[in-house]
């Protein structure tokens, strides 16, 4: 299809240029209804949770953008040519644009009359006669926005703003912000992240102004009024929501990344001079991040990678395609950076098929966060940055896909850091082998395309050599997440272990292989468990009667840890029959915790006492509080730590009685 686009392009350049600008008519879209979200916040529009691509009549192949901003105020016109391949023979085609007048439409050159649907952010082109399918048609439209005029709350579109409008722009400012479902109202186009198509972008604004966007940069031209025109050329399909024009005063620095002998592309920081220095710095950086992220995936796809430095924006960044959009603030943040450098894989390159799909972009990149803290500072920054994005929020009770479909935002806590932790447990599960490699022949399947879910998981089955529909129903499409709790016990060279999960009944059972980690002195051995039920007993020769048994020692799973019911609470007996120390719960925690242990005895003796000790330390060894320190009878017993006072980290509890000794571990989390 990209050769087709570019045999395109010519015959493109001359059907703008016949498209003379007419008066005849004028095709005004708005609407009137209430827009989702609220300031600058992402929003749901309400038809963002689901794509009609399967039954549309056509493609468009390529966009030609023609956009002036006068930048003087919140106007825009523009005019735009879309390459359309009909796949069925069909009399209409629907398109998306809101606010916008539609001053002239035509189809090869010829005026076409519209029929517009404002209240659903539609036209529909009315081509009087049927075309056929495998026709190629050119329709232009010529537009303006709308100006002081009300829409939706948090669906603008086109951004504008001067040092007297906002104290936070160093200079006028204009930029586009189109996800999920906002590229309507600066373009009328095929608003559908589905759809993807090449696009060129000819920003013309006024001189002394950079005008940034997607692709490779082709020219500058200075015009006779005092603008200059800025043509850029995306030749990787794109979708419309990724497509971006960013207007100021910009500074500009480049650093080159060499992607394979023979191929440089540029790496930029499009900024204001007050921020031109720190970027050029942070450049390195982000060179570095580009050669170790194209090591786990692929080679960086497109043919440059920037980013422009905005203020006022409502966000950490935005992945437009090859020319990311950061808040100021964030410029050089090391996590939003990687973030949305991951994105060009994961959003721009692999596109979500639908917004339920959402999770495939924001999962993906927010684990690549935690891949690049991986890459340069090991296992042990892994684990940090992920139980860093431990929350369990109430918009984690919810599935991964779908977020809309179950009342929640699109872009909430539950496809970011939940759906991040999901790709990390899959990873633990398979192995980085089959993950990595998975991955790879995912992109490389979908690279210019876009996917859904089920895609996702058939390229893992594939590479796995079996299904995974135990572990992509429950944890991609079910509520909620494990809560465990175990105990063991040692005797005639063996080890029990009993599993509990005791999530709600109403979210999933989960199959999981759970690892383990037996210590004893300086020695250990690990072995791995397959868990598939609320209630799951283990016996399994075993070598040394271990100090403790660690339960997921490396957090591979997103889970939490619970204390577990004791065989004597179960069976209404006083006296346990084994020793236990369980994992405190909840953990992480913030800033108090439960901790349970149980002190074995004689049925027929339960009035002897033992010296009981518990003692809470820090990885230094350290002693930061004794919890227990006194005789007490066999039985069940639980204490409350209260960690106001501590910083956020990783503490040991022991529990020592007699020479029964055990200790876990625990996370504060502030």
């Amino acid at each position: 299809m990209r050769n087709s686009v570019r045999a395109l392009r010519n015959i493109l350049l001359v059907a703008s240029l016949m498209a003379a600008a007419r008066g005849e008519a004028q095709f005004v879209l708005g609407s009137v209804e209430a827009g989702q979200g609220k300031g600058f916040a992402r929003h749901a529009s309400s038809n963002s949770t689901g794509s009609a691509a399967g039954a549309r009549a056509y493609q468009i192949l390529h966009y030609r953008i023609d956009l002036r901003l006068p930048l003087t105020t919140e106007a825009l016109s523009g005019r735009v040519t879309a390459a359309i391949l009909l796949a069925a023979a069909t009399d209409t085609l629907q398109l998306n644009a809101a606010f916008l007048s539609l001053d002239t439409v035509e189809v090869n050159g010829v005026h076409t009359p519209i029929r517009v649907d404002s209240a659903g952010q539609q036209f529909t082109v009315l081509l009087g006669t049927t075309r056929d399918s495998g026709d190629t048609l050119f329709l232009t439209i010529g537009y303006h926005r709308l100006t002081g005029v009300s829409r939706p709350a948090g669906r603008i579109g086109y951004y504008w703003f001067t040092p007297s409008t906002s104290p936070l722009a160093l200079d006028t400012l204009g930029y586009t912000m189109s996800e999920p479902s906002d590229a309507r109202f600066w373009l009328p186009c095929l608003d559908d992240p589905s759809e993807k198509s090449t696009a060129e972008i000819h920003a013309t604004v006024p001189a002394g102004f950079v005008a940034a966007s997607n692709g490779r940069l082709v020219g500058v031209t200075p015009n006779s009024d005092g603008t200059v025109t800025w043509h850029w050329v995306e030749s990787h399909p794109v979708a419309t929501y990724l497509i971006c024009v960013t207007a100021s005063k910009f500074t500009r620095s480049t650093l080159p990344f060499v992607r394979a002998a023979g191929d440089t592309i540029p790496l930029q920081y499009y900024v204001w001079p007050a921020d031109s220095a720190a970027c050029a710095a942070y450049l390195p950086t982000v060179q570095q991040m580009v050669a170790n992220l194209s090591a786990l995936f692929r080679p960086y796809p497109f043919d440059k990678y920037g980013m422009t430095g905005v203020s006022p924006f409502g966000f950490g960044g935005m992945e437009h395609q090859s020319l990311t959009t950061l808040g100021r603030n964030y410029v050089t943040n090391r996590g939003v950076v990687v973030h949305e450098l991951a994105h060009q894989w994961w959003g721009d390159a692999v596109t979500c098929g639908t917004w339920k799909d959402i999770w495939l972009n924001e999962s993906f990149a927010t684990y690549a966060e935690a891949l690049w803290e991986e890459s340069v500072g090991g296992a042990s920054a892994l684990r940090a940055k992920m139980t860093g994005k431990l929350s369990f929020n109430s918009s984690w009770n919810y599935a991964v896909y779908d977020p809309v479909g179950q009342g929640q935002y699109i872009f909430s806590d539950l496809v970011y850091s939940k759906g991040g932790w999901i790709l990390h447990t899959l990873r633990g599960i398979v192995g980085d082998s089959l993950f990595f490699g998975a991955l790879r022949d995912y992109y490389d399947l979908y690279q210019g395309k876009s996917a859904l879910s089920d895609d996702l998981q058939a390229v893992f089955e594939q590479k796995a050599g079996s299904s995974l529909s135990w572990f992509f129903d429950p944890w991609v499409r079910g509520p909620g997440w494990p809560v465990y709790a175990y105990s063991w016990s040692f005797s005639a060279d063996s080890l029990s272990v009993r599993i509990h999960q005791l999530q709600d009944a109403a979210w999933p059972t989960y199959r999981m292989p759970v690892q383990f980690r037996a210590t004893k002195g300086q020695a250990d051995t690990t072995f791995v468990l397959l868990d598939s039920l609320r209630e799951q007993s283990f016996r399994i020769p075993f070598p040394f009667a271990p100090d403790s048994v660690a339960f997921d020692p490396d957090s591979w799973i997103l889970k939490q840890m619970s204390a577990s019911p004791t065989i004597a609470e179960r069976e209404g007996n006083s006296i346990p029959e084994s020793f236990l120390l369980d994992q405190n719960y909840p953990n992480p925690f913030n800033p108090s915790t439960r901790i349970r242990y149980s002190i074995p005895g004689s049925r027929d003796q339960g009035s002897g006492v033992s010296e009981v000790r518990l003692v809470v330390y820090d990885l230094l060894g350290r002693e930061v509080a004794v919890l227990v320190d006194e005789k007490q009878a066999p039985g069940s017993y639980q204490v409350r730590f209260n960690a106001a006072g501590l910083t956020s980290g990783v503490y040991l509890y022991r529990l020592t009685v007699g020479s029964f000794v055990q200790t876990n571990k625990m996370v504060l989390m502030k």
